[in-house]
């Protein structure tokens, strides 16, 4: 049996790794890992294989193979095949690869995009293990998944970064999870920092690192509203103690606003300093001593602190909830889930309420594929203060599920009052023909909600 591990990151590849290193990936006769470059312009970015210390990674694997380089001038991000040319795909792959006639499991990481939902349909025969995606594998899957696919599923193995929380995406499907301990993870930065010869740094003045997202680039939110956020970010880091600054932007991210943080920066008397592009958040944590790590809700805060034990703030996150459209945006639960942690950090019951709320929130997302977990959403809502209810969840989505806290839609008091003068006046067999125009627009707005 003939293991190919698809990833797109350094982070997915030390995943893998640690996967690897916890006994959690099978024992198979070779471990192949295929790699390919995400990156808007992939000319522009260093191959995962040439990328500075990725040789600890690749050690734990057989051989590597670019599965981008096969694929060029197309990216991976969008390769597609038509179902009459998988096998004709199938037999390319297996000679690029040199797998032969060999059976072939798959561990992937986003199903429901390519380069990884291409290889599970080019390898429609291969099992099939799921490779945690950070803080989204705690949501419900983004597009549903056939019968079929869901009997090729082995399980999921993802990094255990909240505590007693597990998995939703692809429950429905009844897979079986395994956590990545977080020591097995931290082994493998550190191991990448050596590699790398990225020395331990003992900052002269209390240091904060400082992270930045993609949000705009996104059109989640506008640059002036990300600019705000991160320089809310700097006041946050001041307030935890720090003098300094490490400021890392998002790799996938366009220029940032330097000139706007550097200012920002000397008016709250902070030294600033940006971090080496080839350089990863988790790297900087492994070898900085840090007072604390910032960020809007990416995933590296709860790398920073379930990992690196480190005190961690959140910036932004009320804006996010309202800023997210559509409501099924799979950013929903990260978000929901470093908001929940950050403002509950000193409940003991902290992890058991956000367990129940991730189930609550992820069902509203995604009420199909989680219909047999209404029953739960139900019951959570139901003794939620309305303040934490929509804080979480919207009024129109709570309207449109039938969910406690919805509102049947009430015309304002002028537009019922107009609405019924005009059923006066039309000739009664075209009444339920208004009222059904009604309707319908109601219907469409609560739609867009």
């Amino acid at each position: 049996m003939i293991q190919l591990t698809a990833v797109t990151t350094l982070f997915g590849a030390a995943s893998a790794a640690a996967a690897i290193d916890a006994g959690l990936l099978g024992d198979p006769d070779e471990r192949v890992l295929v790699i390919s470059n995400n990156a808007p312009i992939p000319e522009v970015v260093r191959s995962l294989a040439d990328t500075p210390g990725a040789e600890a990674v690749l050690s734990r694997f057989d051989r590597v193979v670019d599965l981008g380089a096969l694929l060029h001038p197309q990216t991976p991000s969008r390769w597609k095949v038509f179902a009459i040319d998988l096998p004709a795909q199938e037999r390319l792959l297996r000679t690029y690869f040199e797998l032969g006639d060999s059976p072939v499991e798959l561990v992937v990481e986003s199903v429901h995009v390519p380069p990884a939902e291409t290889l599970t349909k080019v390898f429609n025969e291969a099992r099939i293990t799921i490779l945690s995606e950070g803080l989204m594998s705690f949501g419900p899957t983004r597009n549903p998944q056939s019968h079929t696919f869901g009997q090729r599923l082995d399980g999921m193995v993802y990094l255990d970064l909240v505590e007693g929380l597990d998995p939703l995406l692809l429950s429905e499907h009844g897979i079986e999870s395994h956590a990545i301990a977080p020591e097995h993870f931290r082994r493998l930065i550190e191991e990448i920092c050596v590699a790398a010869q990225v020395p331990a740094v003992e900052d002269p003045a209390p240091t904060a690192l400082v992270l930045g997202q993609y949000l705009s680039a996104l059109r989640l939110i506008t640059p002036q509203q990300e600019t705000r956020m991160q320089v809310d970010m700097l006041k946050a880091a001041k307030s935890m103690g720090a003098e300094r600054v490490l400021f890392k932007p998002h790799p996938s991210a366009p220029a940032t606003n330097t000139a706007a943080l550097v200012a920002a920066a000397g008016k709250e008397g902070l030294a600033i300093e940006l971090v080496n592009a080839e350089l990863s958040a988790e790297a900087v944590m492994a070898t900085h001593r840090l007072v604390g790590v910032v960020a809007g809700f990416s995933t590296a805060l709860a790398t920073a602190q379930r990992v690196f034990g480190l005190p961690t703030r959140c910036i932004g996150t009320r804006v996010m909830f309202d800023a997210l459209d559509p409501y099924q945006n799979s950013n929903r639960i990260p978000v929901t889930i470093i908001d929940f942690l950050h403002r509950n950090a000193d409940r003991e019951d902290a992890i058991d309420e956000l367990r129940r709320l991730t189930v609550a929130v992820a069902y509203t997302m995604q009420p199909d594929s989680l219909a047999d977990r209404r029953d739960e959403a139900v019951a959570y809502l139901e003794g939620l203060p309305e303040a934490e209810r929509t804080r979480y969840i919207t009024q129109a989505r709570l309207t449109k599920l039938g969910l406690p806290g919805g509102r049947r839609p009430v015309l304002p008091p002028q537009v019922s009052k107009a609405a019924h003068d005009a059923m006066e006046r039309v000739p009664p067999g075209l009444s339920k023909s208004v009222y059904g125009s009604w309707r319908k627009l109601a219907n469409a707005r609560q739609q867009r909600a």
